[in-house]
């Protein structure tokens, strides 16, 4: 039997690639797991909420935790000794459940050069792009552990959660959206072949534990460009929870995490 898989996507910055727009980047990503360890995940995550008396069904925002704002405005009343100590437990959480993070992250300088100039207006939104080549890349993994993938997102709106099912949809059905010639490096896989690893795709609410996971994986992964030595990246890093710490040096272009569109 196959090993099955699912992919919870987060996103972060805007995708609109707007030339004002002084974010660096946008980046969609998330965690890959096995549907045989989701019971695990969730029992571990819930006993980290009971013991910091958070609510089982209150959403673990990455941005409202480092602003220490909204429900977890709390955090800010703490003490500097009590607040290391919830950011290391809840580090410790992430890094031991059995999850495995994937991206693409986007430089939107760079995606501005080398697009908004040939094709204007007509340019795709960035999530396009970064969709398409994490699900792919997803799909090639669950594929390397003779597994097929699932795909859930964050219900955000109805146009946008129809407009990321289109992507999904249109990828199952006709493949990658990009210039065969360029994309032919990546060792790309045919729309048939996606449309037997790649499950379904289904909308979620944010209470579901392994989207909040996302969220918080996501974020360290998309600043890792600038940076490196940002303490949340380099403890999934160092715990080898990014997905090319799984992959050999070959695989890595054509499988790994996609940094896109950056000059190096």
């Amino acid at each position: 039997m196959k090993e099955e898989f699912a992919l919870f996507l987060d996103e972060s910055g805007s995708p609109k690639p707007n030339p004002q727009d002084n974010t660096p980047y946008f980046a969609m990503g998330g965690i890959i797991v096995k549907r045989s360890d989701e019971s695990i995940i969730k029992s571990s995550v819930d006993a980290f909420k009971q013991r910091w008396n958070i609510p089982l069904n209150c959403p673990l925002h990455g941005s409202e935790i480092r602003s220490k704002k909204k429900k977890f405005a709390w955090l800010g009343k703490l003490s500097s000794e009590q607040h290391t100590k919830f950011l290391e437990d809840l580090t410790q959480v992430i890094i031991s459940n059995p999850i495995l993070v994937h991206a693409c992250v986007i430089s939107r300088q760079g995606y501005l050069n080398r697009y908004l100039n040939q094709y204007g207006q007509e340019t795709w939104e960035m999530m396009k792009s970064a969709f398409s080549i994490l699900v792919e890349r997803s799909a090639k993994y669950a594929n390397s552990q003779n597994g097929t993938i699932m795909v859930y997102y964050e219900k955000i709106g109805k146009k946008e959660d129809r407009l990321i099912e289109k992507y999904f949809h249109e990828l199952r059905s006709t493949g990658h959206p990009f210039n065969p010639e360029n994309a032919n490096k990546y060792s790309p896989i045919s729309a048939e072949h996606l449309s037997q690893l790649l499950r379904g795709i289904e909308g979620k609410s944010k209470e579901r534990t392994e989207l909040q996971l996302a969220d918080l994986c996501l974020f360290p992964v998309a600043r890792s460009k600038d940076k490196p030595d940002d303490r949340a990246f380099l403890a999934l890093k160092n715990n080898q929870l990014i997905v090319d710490s799984y992959l050999q040096s070959e695989q890595i272009r054509s499988l790994g995490i996609k940094y896109y569109c950056f000059d190096d």
